[in-house]
């Protein structure tokens, strides 16, 4: 199979029309000729994907987040992205992203984490129409009645995490939004929809302070970890797609990226 027939495929999965106009995700690296037996799925694209990737013989990796995100002035070997190009076009590797347009998109990343946390009467978070089409950052939705420690329990189970930050405190919760990634920017979305909680990533300092204020239950359970659980949904997806005649491989890297002493 031709790398843009999969290319084309995952054009419908998470449509070009979805893509937000900060973004520059798509199509980035190799030859849409290319005959393709073996595909990488991953979030991101570094050095250890792609040295696993020329080492193992796959010929496209297909990621979330961008490899090339913002305009690149020069491609050489003096900098870690140039590097990084030049071994990925040396090793014809083909190389695909989707990102604001597999968040925004219908079985994208947003839905699945409102399906892994069980929400019912799910609408979207904060509304984006493109056109006359309804999409949406985040999701919003009710859960069974619980208490606090059972929730942020089943968070940790469903993300398979061991620890979360919880910001806020309610003795029930009912209704719930989420959103993957960074989602600081939802906060009063989340507010003015009568959320309970609100799970989402790389929540700082002021975002915690703005949700304590509004009595909004505040969960960060990290950037990777409320987006990781596309990755088995992409793959099944694509699997059915190809007709199980590409091989599909799933790189999780959940090793500790520091540690606090």
């Amino acid at each position: 199979m031709k790398a843009k027939e999969i290319i084309d495929i995952l054009n419908q999965i998470a449509p070009q029309n979805l893509i937000d106009s900060w973004d520059n995700t798509g199509f980035q690296i190799g030859d849409d000729e290319k005959n393709i037996n073996k595909v990488l799925i991953a979030l991101d694209l570094d050095n250890n994907i792609a040295n696993k990737a020329v080492e193992e013989g796959y010929d496209m990796i297909i990621t979330h987040h961008p490899l090339i995100f913002k305009s690149l002035k020069s491609i050489n070997n003096r900098d870690y992205i140039g590097r990084l190009i030049i071994k990925l076009i040396s090793n014809d590797i083909v190389v695909y992203n989707a990102h604001s347009n597999l968040d925004l998109a219908n079985g994208g990343v947003n839905d699945e984490l409102a399906r892994l946390m069980s929400l019912q009467s799910i609408s979207p978070l904060s509304e984006v129409i493109i056109e006359a089409e309804a999409y949406g950052y985040g999701r919003i939705g009710e859960i069974e009645r619980s208490d606090l420690l059972t929730v942020v329990n089943n968070i940790k189970s469903v993300l398979s995490v061991d620890d979360i930050r919880v910001y806020g405190n309610k003795d029930t919760i009912q209704r719930l939004a989420v959103c993957g990634g960074s989602g600081s920017d939802f906060i009063i979305d989340a507010f003015e929809k009568n959320a309970d909680m609100y799970i989402t990533g790389d929540i700082k300092y002021h975002d915690a302070q703005t949700a304590l204020k509004l009595g909004l239950v505040l969960v960060d359970a990290g950037h990777f970890n409320t987006e990781k659980i596309i990755l088995p949904r992409l793959k099944d997806m694509l699997l059915k797609e190809v007709d199980y005649k590409v091989e599909i491989e799933i790189y999780m890297d959940t090793s500790v990226k520091y540690k606090i002493y």
